[in-house]
């Protein structure tokens, strides 16, 4: 495999005329789907290796959330319909005789993520799991008229013996045909939205304001040097009095948000705008019981939510891939998004050049030498970095076991949280 670097001399990122970035809050029903598809994958590769030495099969990439309802009243609030989380993918069920119990995995994953994010959801309650797992391989498996087949795609989510045991590494052959891109290094409007929402969702910040809810999103335009952020974010309303103190509140959030954003932007003109569909008038507010809009009916899924730079960069190369829940070991949408995050940002560490990285592989390619890398660089460099760089790839890519064992350890993550 050769990487293919180029030159593209295009303005860096924040000398662009125009940039808008959006990142979705980690209450937020698509990031929700993200962060529990990836939390489920972690910990069923983690069990699997701690009992048997190998990350089996799995798929849990289609993960979505149907949601609740409830009723909200000023200094009060209820739940009325439970959150109903789908779990929608594979996994491997058997280990040689042994039953694998991995709806106990996702159960226990699901409801401790929902207690950390939603204090006051009684998730016994109001927080339903429902399994539409199957164990079913997949196209690819054809039978003679004798019904016997040849395919080793034919046991694809059992591990009945060694053979089995051995293919769960799929060969090292890439699981699907994708594109993934990554680049480094972030905007200045990337970090600056990317810190609000880091802000008003630490653990530092809910102490001090428990009335500030999870499902927050923000969006940042830069036009040259003029900054204007959006955001929605939720109050819980038991910790919200009346309209008044309702509008004291945002007013606080606002001007936090306006001196995170001056963090970045310290010379610049900037407008905050907060909870715009707010009517005051009609008692249309962005008033919640548990700080989310899943209470109240929004759905989710995998993938709808940010890329794994922690932003959704519209003035940018970006892949639509969902990399959340997929196979870490060898499926690309995943594995190669991280592996591509890892080049891009060493290539920076090391020369200081903004890049783009592009990893494409074709299904049933070896994961050592897929279809093509190719990096974009925006500057000249010599033949003698070129070749330095395609050194870089290829220990990048060999290493990809290590790259496997850090995103099930959540050192590496191709999502926000």
């Amino acid at each position: 495999m050769n990487t293919y670097i180029y030159v593209n001399k295009k303005e860096k990122i924040d000398d662009n005329q125009f940039e808008v970035v959006e990142t979705k809050g980690k209450g937020h029903p698509d990031n929700i789907c993200d962060t529990l598809a990836e939390k489920i994958s972690s910990n069923y590769s983690k069990y699997c290796m701690e009992k048997y030495g190998v990350i089996l099969r799995h798929m849990i990439d289609k993960l979505s959330i149907l949601g609740g309802g409830s009723k909200v009243r000023f200094g009060k609030s209820e739940m009325l319909e439970p959150i109903k989380v789908l779990i929608n993918g594979r996994f491997t069920n058997r280990y040689k005789e042994e039953k694998i119990d991995y709806m106990s995995i996702v159960e226990n994953t699901v409801k401790s993520y929902f207690k950390e994010l939603f204090p006051l959801l009684d998730v016994d309650n109001f927080l339903s799991i429902i399994d539409n797992t199957h164990h079913n391989e997949g196209p690819g498996v054809v039978y003679n008229d004798d019904e016997t087949t040849k395919n080793e795609r034919k046991k694809f989510y059992e591990a009945l013996d060694e053979k089995d045991i051995l293919r769960h590494n799929n060969f090292l052959r890439c699981n699907d045909t994708s594109t993934t891109v990554s680049y480094y290094p972030m905007s200045k409007l990337e970090r600056t939205v990317l810190n609000i929402e880091h802000e008003l969702n630490s653990q530092e910040y809910k102490s001090k304001f428990p009335w500030v809810g999870t499902d927050i999103k923000v969006m940042g335009i830069r036009k040259e040097q003029i900054i204007e952020i959006t955001c929605c974010v939720p109050l819980i309303s038991l910790y919200v009095v009346n309209l008044d103190d309702y509008k004291n509140k945002i007013e606080k959030i606002k001007s936090d948000i306006e001196e995170i954003a001056r963090q970045e932007f310290k010379n610049n003109e900037i407008t905050i705008f907060l909870n715009t569909r707010d009517n005051y008038e009609k008692n249309d507010l962005y008033l919640t019981a548990i700080g989310s809009a899943v209470e109240s009916g929004d759905e989710g899924a995998v993938g709808r939510g940010n890329r794994s730079r922690g932003v959704i960069p519209f003035s940018r190369n970006f892949s639509m891939e969902a990399p959340c829940g997929k196979n870490p070991v060898y499926h690309t949408g995943k594995l190669f998004t991280a592996i591509g995050d890892v080049i891009s940002e060493k290539i920076f560490e090391i020369y200081n050049i903004e890049n783009v990285v592009f990893c494409t592989s074709k299904m049933g390619d070896s994961i050592l030498k897929p279809w093509n890398i190719s990096v974009e660089l925006n500057e000249d460099v010599s033949l003698e970095v070129k070749k330095q760089i395609d050194v870089l790839v290829k220990e990048v890519i060999n290493n990809h076991n290590k790259i496997t064992e850090d995103l099930i350890n959540g050192k590496l993550k191709v999502n926000s949280y």
